[in-house]
């Protein structure tokens, strides 16, 4: 399982905080997104054991991509994608449930900020982001509006250069959700605006599908 992988598990598992308390209603098609590029992420998240019999996780994450992409039945575009958000969420620490849940999410097409050579460095210029934000409980979730923010930073590649497939899937009673990469993967360090404790890059193909029972 490449970078990308390890990170959309964390994602995949952000998206049930919302998705598991969201009503059911019909079926709903298939949501492809496709891209061919080179990405670079950076991620923190910190867990700490409540004294209620939960847990309170927090975290926040930049992701970058430059090269050819695809969203659903859209043409197939080139061009440079900044994406970066924040979550906070408490689950029950025997049961795994989710208890609550606050995320704030966006992206930046084409900004015009990204420089890329190969997985040796890739730099983002400070982009400015306007985020929409979810709030969950058991009764449900709601979105809106959540100002904006701006993110910078710089990956270097450290190791060796991997190459990899992988493929992950999940499903949560409600979304079936399948991940799949291929390409080369290098982990990298990070500096810039959010104090990342994992990062890496990959140059390749990475596909997203999700289908929800409402």
């Amino acid at each position: 399982m490449g970078p990308r992988s390890r990170r959309t598990s964390a994602i995949v598992a952000l998206l049930a905080t919302i998705l598991v308390v969201a009503p059911v209603a019909a079926a709903s098609p298939w949501t492809t997104s496709k891209q061919s590029g080179t990405n670079a992420y950076a991620s923190q998240e910190e867990c700490v054991d409540d004294a209620n019999g939960t847990t309170s996780c927090e975290g926040q994450s930049i992701d970058v991509f430059e090269g050819s992409l695809r969203e659903g039945g859209a043409p197939t575009r080139r061009g440079q994608q900044v994406c970066a958000g924040d979550y906070r969420y408490t689950f029950d620490s025997n049961t795994g449930e989710i208890v609550d849940s606050v995320s704030r999410f966006g992206c930046a097409l084409d900004a015009g900020t990204l420089t890329v050579d190969h997985l040796s460095l890739v730099i983002l210029a400070p982009t400015a982001i306007d985020l929409t934000g979810f709030t969950c409980d058991p009764s449900g979730c709601a979105e809106y509006p959540a100002g904006s923010t701006t993110v910078s930073g710089t990956w270097t590649g450290e190791g060796p250069v991997v190459t990899n497939a992988g493929r992950f899937s999940y499903d949560d009673g409600l979304c079936v959700q399948v991940y799949a990469d291929k390409g080369s993967f290098r982990q990298a360090s990070f500096e810039g605006s959010i104090d990342a404790t994992n990062a890496a890059m990959g140059r390749g193909t990475f596909s997203f599908r999700t289908n929800c029972s409402f």
